[in-house]
């Protein structure tokens, strides 16, 4: 009889319940995907969003924070923005007795040619290179007013805070303020605070008109290059500011 010897191998095939493969392949491909969502989203959606649309966004949020049942609500424009070609809008809440409170929004997405005459400060003797000036920004300001006779008519005293994105460049301030953009460029943030005093006088049951003056202090960081549009990219700075506050608004009260 003859015997062979050898070597008996088992392959024992280890296996995973069916359910447990299937809870880990579902739980990994929703990591992946909204990984790879959140990228794409950034990438694109983010950046094609018009910048405008800030503005809406920003109505939008103000309209519906505030109760409906608001004493009265107002629409205003500030007639001394709107001479720099800046689109602006602001919408005030009466919460009391003698209390309002609001939001000033105003937006600048374009460059004005130092020939033309589209701003009263932007004219200037630079040519090629800086043949512009930029006033872009964006700015949002919400206040609070304590009005000494009642909401929407005569005196009142207010406090407000502010952000705003800039894009400036070749732009000539009045009373000599901020020198030194009016020949580079400067683009960046700001935050801040102030106060202000006004009046509102009544021209109709729906229609007034405001002036507002005051200061606001803040604080700004930005990048700077060497003229107003592209250039060679200067220094990172970041300084605190003062800058006065002046409207004219022509306001139409809707309740």
């Amino acid at each position: 009889m003859i015997i062979f010897a050898g070597k008996v191998t088992c392959n024992v095939r280890r296996t995973t319940p069916t359910n447990a493969n299937t809870l880990y392949r579902d739980k990994r491909m929703k990591v992946i995907t909204e990984k790879y969502t959140m990228q794409w989203f950034r990438k694109t959606t983010l950046k094609a969003v018009p910048e405008w649309g800030c503005l809406l966004f920003a109505a939008v949020v103000l309209f519906f924070a505030i109760p409906a049942q608001a004493q009265k609500v107002a629409v205003k424009n500030n007639l001394l923005i709107d001479l720099i070609q800046t689109p602006n809008i602001s919408i005030e809440f009466g919460v009391s007795p003698k209390w309002t409170i609001g939001a000033n929004v105003s937006y600048n997405a374009w460059w004005h040619h130092v020939d033309g005459t589209l701003i009263p400060f932007g004219k200037g003797n630079a040519r090629g290179a800086q043949d512009h000036v930029q006033w872009r920004h964006f700015f949002v300001e919400p206040e609070a007013r304590y009005w000494f006779c009642s909401t929407f008519a005569g005196h009142f005293i207010g406090f407000d805070a502010f952000y705003t994105h800039f894009n400036m460049g070749n732009v000539k301030f009045p009373f000599g303020l901020y020198p030194s953009l009016k020949s580079k460029r400067r683009q960046g943030d700001g935050v801040g605070i102030g106060a202000f005093y006004g009046h509102s006088w009544i021209l109709s049951p729906h229609w007034s008109i405001e002036a507002v003056a005051g200061v606001n202090v803040g604080y700004a960081w930005f990048k700077d290059y060497e003229c107003s549009h592209c250039g060679t990219f200067i220094k990172k700075d970041n300084k605190p500011f003062v800058a006065p506050k002046i409207g004219i608004n022509a306001v139409y009260n809707i309740k």
